[in-house]
C-alpha cells in the first residue's frame, strides 16, 4: 500500500507547495509513474486474462493474424513483445507509457496541472491503468484528442481517437464529439454527433454488436461489477458541479461545450448504471477526465487567498478515495501489496 500513497503524495505535495514543473519535472513524475505502471506483478483483477487472452496466444500468431485481430493495436504490441522475448513487462510498460503520456499532455493544458495530474492517480492512474490495459492506452490516447479538440484541432482530433479505437474499439463512439464543438446549433449539435458516433460505431463493431449487446446488457455478466455505481459516481460529482457553475469558469467556448457534452453523459450514465452497470460502469471509463478538469478549474472560485486551502480540499477528498477503495474494496487485494517485477521470478507469470 506504502507504493501507491508515495505515488499520490509526490504530486499532491507539489500542487501544495505550487513548485513550478518544467519539462524535466513532468519527465521525472511521468516516468516514476510509467514505472510504477508497467512493471507491476500480478496486480489487478485482469492480470491472468490478459496473459492467456493476449500475450501467451501472440507468441503463435502471425503478424497478418495480429493486426487483422480485435483491437490490433495491441494484440500488435503483444504480438511483439512475445516474438522478440521482451514479455508481458514489455506491453504493460508501453501502455503505460503511452496513458501517462497522455495525461501529462492533457493536464498541462489545464490552469492547475498539477493538482490535475494529482486527481488522476487514485483511480486513473492505479485501478484502470494497472488492470484495463486496452482502456488505458485507448484514454491516453483520447487525452491527446481532447486536447486537441478543446483547440479545435479537428484533424487531429479525429486521428488520435481512430488510434485510441485501435487499442479498444469501442473508444470509436467518441468521434462523435467533435460535432459539438463545430457547431453553433445545440440541436443540430446533437443530431449530427450522435449520428456520426453511431455510424463510426456501426462500422467499426458491426460485427460485435450483436454478442456486445448480449454480453453487457442481456447476460448475468451485464450485473456483474463490483463498485460500478461509486466508480460512476466520481464521474458523476465533478460533472454536476461543472455543470452547476461553468458559467462561472474561464473556459474557452470549445472547452465549454466538449465538457458541457461530457458532463451531461456522465450524469446520464448515473441514471443508466443501476440498469446495466457493467456496460455504463466500462462507458464511463471514457468520461474520467471530466475529474482532472473539474479538479483544475473549480480552483477558480476560490479567491486567491484561499487557494492553497482549496487545493487542499481536492487533495484530501482524492486521498480519502483512495484510502477507502484500498481498504474497503472487495477487489482491493487484487492490487495489495503492490508487486514490483525485478523482485521476482521473471519467468513466472502468475
Amino acid at each position: 500500500m506504502l507504493v501507491y500513497w508515495i505515488t499520490y503524495a509526490l504530486p499532491a505535495l507539489l500542487a501544495l507547495a505550487r513548485l513550478k514543473t518544467g519539462r524535466l519535472g513532468w519527465f521525472c513524475l511521468g516516468s516514476a509513474l510509467t514505472v510504477i505502471i508497467g512493471l507491476r506483478f500480478r496486480v489487478g483483477t485482469d492480470w491472468a486474462n490478459y496473459v492467456n487472452l493476449f500475450y501467451l496466444p501472440a507468441g503463435n500468431s502471425t503478424l497478418l493474424e495480429a493486426i487483422t485481430r480485435r483491437d490490433p493495436a495491441f494484440f500488435l504490441l503483444n504480438w511483439l513483445a512475445s516474438h522478440a522475448g521482451l514479455g508481458v513487462w514489455f506491453v504493460n510498460l508501453s501502455v503505460g507509457a503511452i496513458f501517462v503520456s497522455g495525461l501529462v499532455y492533457f493536464v498541462r493544458r489545464l490552469p492547475e496541472p498539477i493538482l490535475a495530474f494529482t486527481a488522476a492517480i487514485p483511480y486513473a492512474g492505479i485501478v484502470v491503468a494497472m488492470n484495463y490495459s486496452r482502456q488505458a492506452a485507448a484514454i491516453g490516447l483520447l487525452l491527446f484528442a481532447f486536447a486537441h479538440l478543446c483547440h479545435r484541432r479537428f484533424i487531429k482530433f479525429s486521428v488520435f481517437v481512430v488510434l485510441a479505437s485501435l487499442f479498444h474499439q469501442t473508444a470509436i463512439v467518441l468521434l462523435g464529439l467533435a460535432a459539438f464543438v463545430q457547431t453553433r446549433n445545440k440541436f443540430f449539435s446533437v443530431i449530427t454527433a450522435t449520428a456520426l458516433g453511431g455510424a463510426a460505431a456501426a462500422i467499426v463493431l458491426a460485427e460485435r454488436i450483436g454478442s456486445l449487446w448480449a454480453l453487457y446488457v442481456v447476460s448475468d455478466y451485464s450485473q456483474k461489477s463490483d463498485g460500478a455505481i461509486p466508480r460512476v459516481a466520481m464521474n458523476f460529482l465533478p460533472a454536476a458541479v461543472f455543470l452547476l457553475l461553468q458559467r462561472r469558469l474561464a473556459l474557452a467556448p470549445a472547452e465549454k461545450t466538449l465538457w458541457t457534452a461530457i458532463s451531461v453523459a456522465s450524469v446520464i450514465a448515473m441514471g443508466l448504471v443501476f440498469i446495466a452497470p457493467t456496460a455504463v460502469d466500462r462507458a464511463a471509463l471514457y468520461f474520467t477526465p471530466i475529474q482532472f478538469v473539474v479538479a483544475a478549474y473549480v480552483m477558480q472560485l476560490f479567491k486567491s487567498q484561499d487557494r492553497t486551502l482549496g487545493r487542499l480540499v481536492i487533495i484530501c477528498v482524492y486521498g480519502f478515495v483512495m484510502f477507502v477503495w484500498l481498504t474497503y474494496a472487495s477487489n482491493a487485494s487484487y492490487w495489495l501489496p503492490y508487486r514490483f517485477w525485478p523482485l521476482f521470478e521473471p519467468g513466472r507469470l502468475y
